[in-house]
């Protein structure tokens, strides 16, 4: 689908292959809201910058590495954390006013979009570093219940549609998968906080009887005169303001293929090789008609990005070009320009121009002796740290 373009891009260059865990990025897809004491909002996505610098491996190497040791991403972790080489990443966030902003051709909200980092600079947050690695993997790890519902004071929910889908499923998920307690094991409870108390009695698997002082225990309901709990003092609620029809409808500002060119052109040229080399090795395996229609992505795309895949397949964009849009598929003016001119829009590799729009930090390329080795004797370069950003 044209939506998927630059997230395809991504996965298939060796971005998707990290060496390890400690030498990948995060990126979260979803945007919340940050709230202030008096209930304003701003947008903001998160991203986590690896201090050990970035990796990858090529498919090749990676094959190689999961030949011989099929968990070496986990080990190379654990012992990095035993022997006290302690991995630290950096955490950033992007901020935008609340509104639609109808200045831009892209939904702010559209999880298959960054937002370009020139006009929303990477404001430094702080710093994630694993201490210890854990002691029991069924109590610390196989119980873990991750939910984007479980959110601290001053965080707030934006109408990013894949969040509001995830935040439904997600706890009622994990209600199923580990229990119906599950807030009550010790690895899903809050960190350092005391006084939080509720109405939750009994169930399956239930083991905390959670009362504060001199709460009646039989009173899981309120208000009560009988001792029951009280509601905590809230701040100012978010408030948003709207005005309109609520409808359901695709969304109008799509613009999916510039995103991937800015990806592709920002790219190392060993990056560009391998991702060519395996989305002509993947796209090989396909029926014809779907070679075509990926091909023809790729040219809406990037000239060279849709010659050398093409070139793999044995097609050009001659083959392609007789194609039509596909139903419901909104094309931007410049899309439609590129249609017509399909492979011949005179496209540069031009990582300069591009530069300011990502962060595409140096991608050290690691062997499978590199990784079978423990990273030991690597030099990675770290992403340069953005400056401080007054907020």
């Amino acid at each position: 689908t044209p939506e998927s373009m630059h997230m395809l891009t991504h996965l298939f260059s060796p971005r998707g292959i990290p060496a390890g865990y400690r030498f990948m990025e995060g990126f979260g897809v979803n945007t919340y809201k940050m709230v202030n004491a008096g209930g304003d909002t701003v947008l903001v996505k998160y991203h986590f910058h690896p201090r050990s610098g970035l990796a990858s491996l090529t498919q090749a190497e990676a094959d190689k590495v999961q030949g011989k040791d099929l968990g070496s991403a986990s080990k190379d972790l654990f012992d990095a954390i035993e022997r006290g080489d302690f991995p630290q990443w950096d955490l950033y966030v992007q901020v935008m006013e609340d509104h639609e902003h109808p200045e831009l051709d892209w939904d702010p909200l559209d999880d298959t979009k960054i937002w370009p980092e020139h006009q929303f600079p990477l404001c430094h947050a702080g710093v994630m570093t694993l201490n210890r690695n854990v002691k029991d993997h069924h109590n610390e790890n196989e119980q873990i219940a991750m939910g984007t519902g479980v959110l601290v004071d001053g965080l707030d929910f934006s109408d990013d549609k894949m969040l509001v889908g995830r935040t439904f499923s997600y706890s009622d998920t994990q209600r199923h998968r580990v229990g119906p307690n599950y807030l009550q094991l010790p690895v899903n409870q809050p960190k350092g906080v005391e006084g939080v108390h509720t109405n939750q009695r009994g169930g399956q698997m239930s083991y905390d009887v959670d009362l504060a002082p001199g709460q009646n225990p039989h009173v899981n309901f309120e208000p009560s005169i009988h001792n029951g709990l009280h509601e905590a003092p809230r701040k100012p609620n978010n408030q948003p303001e709207v005005r309109g029809r609520l409808t359901q409808t695709v969304l109008e500002r799509r613009n999916d293929y510039v995103q991937p060119r800015g990806r592709y052109c920002t790219m190392m040229d060993w990056e560009r090789d391998d991702l060519v080399h395996n989305m002509g090795d993947l796209l090989g395996q396909c029926e014809r008609d779907v070679q075509e229609r990926m091909l023809w992505h790729l040219f809406l795309v990037h000239d060279d990005y849709g010659t050398r895949v093409g070139k793999a397949l044995g097609m050009t964009a001659a083959d392609v070009k007789k194609l039509e849009p596909l139903p419901g598929q909104v094309l931007t003016d410049e899309d439609t320009r590129r249609l017509q001119n399909l492979g011949n829009n005179g496209d540069k590799i031009e990582p300069a121009v591009w530069g300011k729009w990502t962060s595409s930090v140096h991608n050290y390329q690691a062997s499978a002796e590199d990784v079978l080795s423990g990273m030991k004797d690597v030099k990675t370069e770290p992403a340069p740290r953005p400056q401080l950003i007054s907020t």
